[in-house]
């Protein structure tokens, strides 16, 4: 019975999909390792008047809570992925196809729902800093944390929010647009050369 070479080197296609997944462990690991030791950091150092009130308290701790766990599962992911994937090499041992859904998952741990949460967790200890020192009013100005007799006003975290959305959305929007057009251009120049191949067999055949 004749063995497949599992061990057999990847397309072109295959090999561009196995370093992508690669610098996405990469980056998710780094990534998520750094904001998550922010996040313990500045839980730990922030100080805390008596007067602050108990449900922003909350609210920091479920955000810090989500913040820590959503990068730690990225972490943990990137970190019992990658290993295997730099042993076996690009080679069809490696695990990227089949564990496909959990490098797209770490990658969007880290890079998308970890930084919402981010901004969040800052906009927070922008507030409880301020406000500690009884300057109130820079904390709602940077914080989008509003007093109920102020009257609204453009804070400082929700247009970041909001452009830092809408620069990922373009940036998706272009990347996906640029393999579109690569792959019409290749689609172009296979059909051009068959078209030639054939006019060329047509021509030897009439000679």
């Amino acid at each position: 019975m004749q063995l497949t070479d599992s061990s057999a080197s990847l397309s072109l296609a295959e090999k561009y999909k196995y370093d992508l997944s690669k610098a996405q462990l990469k980056a998710s690991s780094s990534t998520s390792a750094l904001l998550a030791g922010f996040a313990m950091v500045a839980l730990v150092e922030l100080h805390y008047d008596a007067d602050t009130p108990r449900p922003l308290m909350i609210v920091l701790g479920v955000v810090t809570a989500l913040l820590v766990s959503v990068h730690l599962l990225a972490l943990m992911m990137s970190t019992c992925i990658l290993p295997y994937m730099q042993a076996s090499g690009p080679t069809q041992d490696s695990p990227h196809i089949r564990l496909k859904m959990y490098i797209d998952l770490s990658w969007f741990f880290s890079t998308c729902f970890g930084l919402i949460l981010f901004l969040i967790e800052i906009g927070l200890i922008f507030y409880i800093k301020f406000r500690a020192i009884g300057f109130e009013q820079a904390g709602w100005v940077t914080s989008a944390i509003l007093k109920k007799d102020t009257p609204t006003l453009l804070m400082i975290p929700v247009p970041v929010l909001f452009i830092f959305i809408i620069i990922s959305c373009l940036i998706h929007r272009s990347r996906a647009s640029h393999s579109i057009d690569r792959i019409d251009k290749k689609v172009s120049s296979l059909k051009h050369m068959i078209s030639s191949s054939d006019q060329n067999i047509h021509m030897m055949k009439i000679v």
